[in-house]
């Protein structure tokens, strides 16, 4: 099902299905000629680049969607979410919207993701930017103790209660007071929109959010790290990786997680967390410029 945007006659936006679930998506069209895809990170939606969008379109058509559980697209029916799932609805995705040639930009889980799109397909990949979504080597003791927990818990998890315990909002007000301490350097305005983009109107009344509680139960096991390593040193297009230097997320080991990729350039925000394109919106604008001035053709 496709919709266009009576506001914005350039924009499409709809449904398609990717595994037997319903996912929503937007794609820009400025006419540009020059694809981008855009990745959102975990209970996050695809309107995570906000901020950065009227910039972008500058230079690119902008193709973005909702990973099942996230945002307007379906909750899964049955089963666990895995990191393999949103991978699926990537490849879906971009095999039924995108052009042989294409940009990738993904924050968090959506810039893991991209990192991964760009080792499985480097000849159609044309450039990575990737904010923070990379992850060091873990302890095999702690992975066996996550692991058991999950193990320990899943059924639990997967029976509903943790939807049915699903706190609702009075306002779109109430719900940002609870995103403010995770966006300690936002104004009130701008953190209300991006609480926009996170919550829906809930049956009983008030707001809910729009991702699945269930996907916080996270997945038992992980890609493998030695085959995710090798998907990055397949990357062949320049990757620009920005961190913000007051994120929760910073690498153990930075040195051995970017060691496997080439034409990579690092740079890390002031004063910014791990939503620094929320933090710091034109202090990343310029930093998108300055890489992708020098990377488009």
């Amino acid at each position: 099902m496709e919709v266009s945007d009576p506001q914005n006659k350039n924009q499409e936006s709809g449904f398609f299905e990717s595994g037997g679930y319903k996912l929503h998506y937007t794609k820009r069209d400025n006419g540009k000629g020059r694809a981008l895809l855009l990745l959102h990170g975990f209970m996050d939606s695809s309107q995570t680049f906000l901020f950065q969008e009227e910039y972008l379109s500058k230079h690119f058509d902008l193709y973005r969607f909702d990973y099942r559980g996230h945002g307007d697209s379906e909750w899964l029916r049955e089963g666990f979410y895995h990191f393999m799932l949103p991978l699926v609805d990537t490849k879906t995705f971009i095999q039924k919207f995108l052009p042989e040639k294409f940009h990738i930009l993904g924050h968090s889980m959506g810039g893991g993701l991209g990192s991964r799109i760009a080792g499985l397909y480097p000849e159609r990949v044309q450039s990575l930017v990737s904010l923070e979504g990379f992850s060091s080597l873990q302890d095999p003791e702690k992975e066996r103790r996550r692991f058991l927990g999950w193990l320990e818990n899943w059924e639990i998890s997967l029976a509903g209660k943790d939807r049915k315990r699903q706190k609702n909002f009075k306002s779109v007000e109430d719900a940002a007071s609870r995103l403010a301490p995770i966006y300690p350097r936002l104004p009130k305005e701008r953190l209300l929109k991006i609480t926009e983009t996170l919550t829906r109107p809930a049956e009983e009344g008030g707001y809910m959010w729009k991702s699945d509680p269930s996907y916080k139960n996270g997945p038992p096991v992980f890609l493998s790290p030695q085959f995710t390593r090798h998907l990055w040193e397949t990357i062949a297009c320049n990757v620009l990786v920005v961190y913000g230097q007051k994120t929760h997320l910073a690498l153990d080991d930075s040195k051995e997680v970017f060691s496997h990729i080439r034409n990579l350039k690092y740079i890390e925000i002031e004063d910014a967390g791990h939503n620094m394109h929320h933090d710091r919106p034109e202090l990343l604008e310029n930093i998108l410029e300055e890489f992708y001035v020098t990377n488009l053709k």
